[in-house]
């Protein structure tokens, strides 16, 4: 009877033990550029084909290796950066498990060439699957150079959960972007299928580097902060409430320099911006948390992309209290007044935490003034029409805090947001327009310049003829930079740049969480948004009679586009409730 338990063979647990550490091209992108990084690089290029699927190559011009480190560099657990089992506890470095190069070579095609500094030749090695083909001499410059073909060629089952070209792209690109952040001074450049996306010369100041990914609109609303409490140090840069996102993409986390993710530090930004920015909405930021190293274990996942805090609960307080103090009031100053400081040459401020954000209750109610007795009378209430068919009038009242409209009905009170109010409806008149291939559009002299990054710059070629059916005319003319030459008349002019972003922002959302079908719903909701009326917009009578007439051709159960409440009543029987009648 043979044994239930066995041995795996050593290929098998190969594959194993790379299925753990490369899980799709991003993941040979992340790890050879952080060996790079490792080796002390000035530069590194990283050239990919079809998304990284065909073709991976990571060059450097680090310390490179000498002939009989090359075959050892392959084998697992091999590794230059730990000696004792204390050492894990000490950790500096990005690369340590010395499973990387193996792993990678396990499940591709792989052709590495290093050559050190005082050396004439360097060192070529060929692996399939794992397997060392060959071993040769060869001329190559100082530095490293790491060539991966077909990944996963002998892992069908894993090849077949690889997504579309474009979204591995996007992957392989975060993963990059990501480390260029951290490391201003090192040169990068990121080449797909022979056109250069991105190009990141060194920068002294990390506001250099920080302005060219993400870009210098939102860079113009980020402020420079230091936070520190005893041995944990905060640094980095944090966006105003100026400006928000649909999804925590933004946020860009290091721990000691090293990209993480953590539910813990997310948790502190988010409870942070809580009252600050609207719900479900979050702050772009590059947040860089320096700890001692044996305050934190970086071996806790296979890819190092967690870690776990001796002390979650201090790191938490720290975090949120960095942020908190920059989002006082006090504090939303200009981009000039930025200090060139940062992580982790950086002085601190002395600050302690503050505790986690109190309740406030809401501000008392106030009409506007410049009425008869602080009210907007209406001489005649209007009709609103109701799902019935009947009518029932809605007697203006006034306009609290140049949000909300207050109304009398039969029931009681009514409260509309003006915002999704109006919202609601240019969503219904684009979508009728659309439909009927007559968006009106406007036709600009001189044509608003969009500069755009890598990753929107894609996503805006894959989806010109959607646009163009909206009314926008967008033409190339540079690398990342494009001409408006048109767009839908309803939106300000002001608006136009933001509109663009926040439209390529929700493409790329539903792309990666693929739902293309819903692309063009999108950008008729995020047209709608930046066409709408605004909170805190003074609004006439007259505008105010416009809005909720219009507004009474649709069933008053309506929600806006994005599914928040138009507007809710407070009955007559709450108010007695409330003034103790019942």
């Amino acid at each position: 009877m043979p044994a239930k338990i066995q041995i795996l063979p050593d290929h098998v647990s190969q594959v194993i033990a790379a299925g753990e550490v490369v899980e799709r091209p991003a993941s040979v992108v992340k790890e050879l550029v952080e060996n790079s990084i490792d080796a002390g690089c000035s530069q590194v290029i990283v050239e990919l084909a079809g998304g990284g699927i065909q073709f991976i190559r990571v060059r450097d011009d680090g310390e490179g290796m000498t002939p009989d480190e090359v075959p050892l560099s392959l084998r697992r657990y091999a590794t230059s950066k730990i000696r004792e089992a204390e050492d894990l506890f000490a950790i500096h470095t990005f690369g340590f498990r010395g499973e990387a190069l193996p792993s990678i070579a396990s499940v591709s095609k792989m052709t590495l060439q290093t050559r050190v500094r005082q050396s004439i030749s360097g060192t070529k090695v060929v692996c399939v699957g794992g397997e060392i083909k060959s071993i040769s001499e060869t001329g190559c410059p100082v530095g490293t150079e790491v060539e991966v073909r077909d990944i996963f060629f002998n892992v069908p089952v894993k090849r077949k959960f690889l997504k579309s070209i474009r979204s591995e792209l996007h992957q392989a690109l975060n993963h990059f972007l990501k480390l260029t952040l951290a490391h201003p001074s090192v040169a990068f450049k990121f080449i797909h299928d022979g056109r250069t996306l991105h190009e990141l010369v060194k920068a002294e100041s990390p506001h250099v580097r920080v302005e060219a990914v993400l870009g210098k609109e939102i860079y113009d609303h980020l402020q420079l902060f230091t936070f520190e409490d005893g041995e944990i140090r905060i640094s980095g840069f944090a966006s105003l409430p100026s400006i928000s996102r649909k999804s925590a993409e933004g946020i860009y986390l290091y721990v000691n320099q090293r990209v993480v993710r953590d539910r813990m530090v997310y948790k502190a930004i988010t409870e942070a911006y809580r009252h600050v920015i609207p719900a479900g909405r979050f702050p772009a930021a590059v947040l860089h948390v320096v700890v001692p190293p044996y305050a934190v274990d970086v071996n806790v996942h296979p890819t190092k992309a967690e870690v776990k805090f001796r002390d979650p609960e201090r790191v938490f307080q720290a975090v949120y209290g960095a942020l908190h103090s920059l989002l006082e009031p006090a504090s939303f100053v200009g981009p000039s007044t930025r200090e060139e400081a940062f992580i982790p040459s950086m002085g601190f401020k002395e600050s302690s935490a503050p505790g986690p954000p109190s309740y406030r209750s809401p501000t008392q109610l106030s009409f506007q003034k410049g009425y008869e007795g602080g009210f907007l009378v209406a001489r005649d209430a209007f009709p609103v029409r109701e799902e019935g068919g009947e009518k029932s009038r809605v007697r203006i009242l006034g306009q609290i805090h140049g949000t909300y409209l207050l109304g009398e009905i039969e029931e009681g009170l009514i409260l509309i947001d003006q915002h999704a109010a109006h919202e609601r409806i240019v969503f219904e008149r684009y979508k009728r327009e659309y439909e009927a291939h007559s968006v009106p559009v406007v036709q600009f002299l001189i044509p608003v310049v969009l500069e755009l990054t890598a990753e929107e710059s894609l996503i805006l070629s894959s989806y010109l003829e959607e646009l163009h059916s909206m009314g926008f005319e967008i033409d190339q003319v540079g690398e990342r930079d494009y001409a408006l030459r048109s767009a839908p008349s309803l939106i300000p002019e002001k608006d136009l740049t933001e509109t663009v972003r926040e439209i390529l922002k929700d493409v790329a959302f539903l792309k990666k969480e693929g739902r293309e079908g819903e692309i063009l719903h999108s950008i008729l909701i995020s047209l709608s948004c930046h066409s709408a009326i605004r909170a805190n917009a003074i609004l006439r009578r007259e505008e105010i009679e416009e809005l909720i007439t219009t507004l009474s051709t649709y069933s008053f159960s309506a929600t806006c586009p994005h599914g928040r409440p138009i507007f809710f009543v407070l009955s007559t029987e709450d108010l007695a409730k409330q003034f103790k009648r019942k």
